[in-house]
């Protein structure tokens, strides 16, 4: 198992998804040191990127309407895979007695006028990316050096990085009906009951909102995973193609896409459901996300010296679109 795998698998890390699901990621953003850092008057906090983001916005004007002024970018995403490779790449450097690591984009000129900091969590294999970027008015030259921006985040990374290593839960939970701080593998006993003659070999946490459950059975010629995913997206439409459309489940309306790889029979099945729909035309709408794929194993694997070579494949063990409704049920269920 490479490295990437035995992160992702073990103990530490689904503890650490856990811990990073109970905190507030905008409390771990912090606009009050950037008032001695001369990047401006006013500052506005949003969503980031995904449940375990945020984004503080920084500048003279920030936040006011038709403002043409640059601003000021500081994105933080929790709980990002960053293994030792990673860190041979990037350059070590030490803040309050905590190692940190200047990316390797820093000195690539396509990033002239962005940074990144990652902040190890701990010896997980995980790490904090801190992202600051200055961002220009509409028509300015996209690339404009700003050769003090890793010497500006470094200095920010300093004030929070305590922070960062605590990740103090919220005082209350999150308002409303939303997806914060919810476990997405909260249904993965649902699925392990349905293939209760299948051994679940792995549970891989890709993020803090997003696992990955590998199935696998003597003898079989395919393996199984199943995803199961919470992510701030608009509400997701239907590409074209046979079976692809409109969904429905346990209240909730979405959409399902069928993939059809080794034959007749679906050998993946995704589902996106709304779970609270997006607002303003922005990427905020709260959305559960499941995937249940067949993977053909190697010939080598199964010892089938007779497999055809005109492209036909083994019979699926199951239509991968077979438990999806039982499975979404589950899923919006454990999400409450």
């Amino acid at each position: 198992m490479g490295k990437h795998g035995s992160i992702v698998t073990s103990p530490d890390a689904e503890s650490l998804m856990a811990r990073i699901r109970a905190t507030d990621p905008c409390s771990m953003v912090d606009p009050e040191p950037l008032k001695s850092m001369n990047l401006g008057a006013k500052s506005v906090t949003r969503e980031g990127r995904g449940f375990a983001g945020c984004q503080l916005r920084v500048g003279d004007h920030v936040g006011e309407p038709g403002s043409k002024d640059p601003f000021y970018l500081f994105e933080l995403s929790l709980g990002e895979v960053y293994d030792d490779d990673d860190r041979a790449r990037d350059k070590a450097e030490t803040v309050n007695g905590h190692t940190i690591y200047r990316s390797r984009l820093a000195d690539d000129p396509t990033f002239a006028d962005t940074c990144y900091y990652y902040v190890p969590a701990g010896h997980t294999g995980y790490a904090h990316r801190l992202r600051l970027r200055k961002v220009l008015p509409d028509g300015a030259p996209n690339k404009t050096p700003w050769p003090e921006k890793c010497d500006v985040e470094k200095n920010y990374v300093s004030k929070i990085v305590d922070r960062l290593d605590s990740l103090t839960p919220r005082d209350k939970p999150a308002d409303g009906n939303v997806l914060y701080g919810k476990d997405p593998c909260a249904a993965r006993d649902a699925v392990a009951a349905r293939y209760s003659d299948w051994t679940l070999n792995s549970i891989r946490w890709v993020g803090p909102y997003h696992c990955q459950l590998d199935f696998a059975k003597p003898g079989a010629k395919y393996s199984l995973r199943v995803e199961l995913q919470f992510r701030l997206d608009v509400e997701q439409q239907a590409s074209p193609g046979p079976g692809n459309g409109a969904y429905r489940a346990a209240g909730l309306n979405g959409i399902i896409l069928r993939s059809n790889v080794y034959g007749p029979v679906p050998s993946r099945c995704g589902v996106s459901l709304t779970y609270r729909p997006s607002s303003d035309g922005r990427m905020n709408g709260h959305l559960i996300g499941l995937a249940i794929d067949w993977t053909a194993l190697p010939l080598a694997q199964y010892g089938d010296p007779g497999h055809p070579t005109d492209g036909s494949w083994p019979p699926l063990p199951f239509d991968a679109c077979a438990d999806v409704d039982d499975f979404s049920t589950a899923a919006v269920r454990a999400a409450g």
